[in-house]
């Protein structure tokens, strides 16, 4: 069974994420792993004092596994109250030191790990401001999807998942796997093109009618939809399904950029994850696996 990962630095938006990752967790009977990348602080001490280097780790790790074990406990208290049909995921805990966004990776190359999870502060999500380096480096090394969870986000039926499409061979099998979790929930799945200027006539009908032949013969789920807009912007476009709620959850591929384009705001992906109000999902590029919930229902595709 694959795992959900939970990636925590015992913040107020990583709590908020463990507690999204729960209630996921249940509907799509998927178990969860917590796990903690700590680094060991040098003290500032007097002159002639020895400290043990040696202690310090050992404070360190047992500090990181003390705080594990009580997310833990609470999330298994949690599950008892929140899980039904009998199914409750299991909680592991992994704590290891290291540099956070290296040491994740390590975990999310096991293969039973399906997807990570972590919170977004408010520092990430101002306009302009770029993500945290632990963040924009998994978007880039994950080979599973990352679904980042804004702080305090409020547990809401997941009504409807809308997906940002460029019409992307690579992003069939990310609407696969979200058509599985869809189904666990019984929610809609909104595939979303924004029609930018260029795109237009004969040659714009004919791309987009091949994608949704496509989305049609691979996805087995009856509660899929497309929609397109016109806007200067996919974060306008989005903003629109926003300010209507229509979106409980918003989810695109991470194309790779080069670090300037980055720098200066060429990355769609960071600039969504700086002005999400939900939670956003990201696959990476060329994504390949699937989150294993079971399908439900018949293929259907409504234009």
């Amino acid at each position: 069974m694959y795992k959900i990962l939970i990636a925590t630095d015992f913040s107020r938006a990583a709590a908020s994420a463990a507690d999204y990752a729960l209630r996921m967790a249940c509907s799509c009977r998927m178990n969860l792993a917590l796990v903690h990348i700590y680094s060991v602080a040098l003290p500032m001490v007097a002159d002639g004092t020895m400290v043990s280097q040696d202690s310090l780790y050992d404070f360190a790790e047992r500090d990181s596994l003390e705080r594990l074990s009580a997310l833990a406990a609470k999330l298994n208290l949690d599950a008892d109250r929140l899980c039904g049909d009998g199914f409750k995921p299991s909680v592991e805990v992994f704590s290891t030191i290291g540099v956070p966004a290296a040491g994740i990776k390590s975990f999310f190359n096991q293969k039973d790990m399906g997807m990570i999870v972590m919170g977004i502060k408010p520092e990430e999500r101002y306009s302009g401001t770029l993500p945290g380096s632990t963040i924009r480096k998994l978007i880039k090394w994950a080979s599973v999807p990352v679904l980042l969870v804004p702080m305090d986000f409020p547990i809401v039926p997941l009504r409807q998942i809308v997906f940002a499409t460029d019409f992307g061979d690579s992003e069939i099998t990310a609407l696969d796997f979200l058509a599985e979790i869809a189904s666990a929930y019984h929610s809609d799945l909104l595939i979303f093109h924004n029609r930018i200027s260029a795109e237009k006539g004969r040659q714009f009908l004919q791309k987009e009618k091949k994608f949704l032949d496509k989305v049609a013969q691979a996805i087995d789920y009856p509660k899929v939809f497309y929609r397109h807009k016109q806007k200067d912007t996919l974060e306008e476009a989005l903003a629109v399904l926003d300010k209507n709620a229509e979106a409980d959850m918003l989810a695109m591929v991470h194309k790779k950029h080069s670090m300037i384009e980055e720098l200066f705001g060429g990355d769609k992906t960071l600039r969504m994850i700086s002005r999400t109000r939900v939670p956003l999902i990201i696959f990476p590029q060329g994504f390949a696996t699937s989150p294993g919930p079971a399908r439900l229902g018949e293929r259907q595709l409504h234009n």
